[in-house]
C-alpha cells in the first residue's frame, strides 16, 4: 500500500492518509515532507490548541527527522472556513475575517498547508453542509496561488462524557457528514485527506466515561493526553516518552508560544487597530519576536538532528548483530 521510497516511520504515518485524485484514491500523500518545507496549520480550536501541547508537531518532526522542516500554527478558536473569528473589534463586516484568514496564510508562505475546519460548522447540521462546502472551496481557491501542497483534516470525534454533558450521537453523525464532504473536496482537488474522526472515535468507544475524560476537556476538545493519543495514532511506534523526545516537544511548544505572540499579539487593537494612538508606539516590539523564534528553531534543529543520529546509530548496531 505504501510507496517504496517511504521509511518505515513515514510509511506508518502515510497509512493514516489518503490522497484523492480524479481517478480514485492513491496512497502517496504529501505528508512525507521535503527538505526545506514550511508546513502551516490553519483551522479552528483543534488546530490552535495543538500548539499548546505540540504532540502532533513532534510526531511529524520525528517522522522527518532527517529533513529541515519548519512548522507554523495559525489556528484560531471557534474559527470557520469563512474566518468569522478573525474579524476585528472595529465594527468590520464578516467578510473582513475571510480576508484576514487568507492574509494570515499568504503571509506565512506555506509549501504545505494543513487545513483543519468543520467542527464549528458541524453544529449547523446537514442543512449547513452546502454552505460549508462552498466556503471551504472559496478558501482553497483564495490560497491556490500559493501552490502549497494540501492536507485536509476531518473534524475530530465528539466523545461521550458523563452527565450533564449531552449525548453526542447525533452530533457525531453530523461530523461524519462534514468529514465525508472534506474527503470529497480532497478527491476533487487531488489533495491529501486525513481522517482524524474515525480513529479517535474508535479510541473513545473502547473506553469508559472516566477514561474518555482523561483525553478531552469537554468531549470535543482534546487535552494534552488526547493530542498525545492522536500523535500515537498518526505515528505508531513513536517513543514519545523518551527523554530527548520530550525535550524536543517542550522546545516546540516554546517556539509556538513565541510565534503566537508574533502573529497574534495581545491588545492587537491597541497596537495596530483603531486605538493604536494609545499604545501604538509599542508595535515596534512585535518584530523583536522573530530572532527569539529563530533561536528556538535552531534548538529544535539540534535536537532533531541528535535524535536522527541516535536512531541511525541504533539501526546500524541492530544490523551488525
Amino acid at each position: 500500500m505504501f510507496a517504496p521510497s517511504l521509511s518505515p516511520a513515514r510509511g506508518l504515518l502515510a497509512g493514516f492518509l489518503l490522497v484523492a485524485t480524479s481517478t480514485g484514491l492513491a496512497a502517496t500523500p504529501p505528508w512525507d515532507f521535503k527538505d526545506g518545507d514550511r508546513v502551516v496549520f490553519v483551522g479552528d480550536t483543534f488546530i490552535e490548541r495543538e500548539q499548546r501541547y505540540g504532540y502532533v508537531e513532534t510526531a511529524l518532526t520525528l517522522a522527518n527527522a532527517d529533513r529541515n522542516v519548519t512548522f507554523r500554527n495559525l489556528g484560531w478558536s471557534a474559527d470557520t472556513v469563512r474566518g468569522l473569528s478573525r474579524a476585528g473589534f472595529e465594527l468590520e463586516p464578516p467578510e473582513a475575517g475571510f480576508r484576514e484568514l487568507v492574509k494570515h496564510v499568504t503571509d506565512s508562505k506555506p509549501t504545505v498547508l494543513v487545513v483543519g475546519y468543520g467542527m464549528a460548522e458541524s453544529f449547523d447540521g446537514e442543512a449547513g453542509l452546502p454552505r460549508f462546502v462552498e466556503g471551504y472551496n472559496a478558501f482553497l481557491d483564495a490560497v491556490a496561488p500559493l501552490k502549497a501542497r494540501l492536507v485536509l483534516l476531518s473534524p475530530q470525534a465528539h466523545a461521550a462524557m458523563p452527565a450533564p454533558l449531552p449525548d453526542p450521537t447525533a452530533h457525531n453523525r453530523d461530523l461524519k457528514l462534514y468529514a465525508d464532504a472534506i474527503r470529497s473536496i480532497a478527491e476533487e482537488r487531488g489533495a491529501a485527506f486525513v481522517d482524524v474522526l474515525t480513529p479517535m472515535a474508535r479510541r473513545y468507544e473502547s473506553m469508559d466515561p472516566a477514561g474518555r475524560a482523561t483525553l478531552t476537556d469537554d468531549g470535543i476538545h482534546p487535552n494534552g493526553a488526547g493530542y498525545r493519543a492522536l500523535a500515537t495514532a498518526l505515528l505508531p511506534g513513536a517513543d514519545l516518552d523518551a527523554e530527548e523526545v520530550e525535550a524536543l516537544r517542550r522546545t516546540i511548544v516554546a517556539k509556538n508560544e513565541l510565534f503566537f505572540h508574533r502573529w497574534r499579539p495581545q491588545n492587537i487593537t491597541y497596537l495596530f487597530g483603531f486605538r493604536k494612538h494609545e499604545q501604538g508606539r509599542n508595535a515596534v516590539e512585535i518584530p523583536q519576536f522573530d530572532p527569539l523564534v529563530d533561536a528556538k528553531e535552531a534548538e529544535i534543529d539540534a535536537l532533531r538532528e541528535a535524535i536522527a543520529h541516535e536512531k541511525e546509530m541504533n539501526r546500524k548496531t541492530e544490523a551488525a548483530r
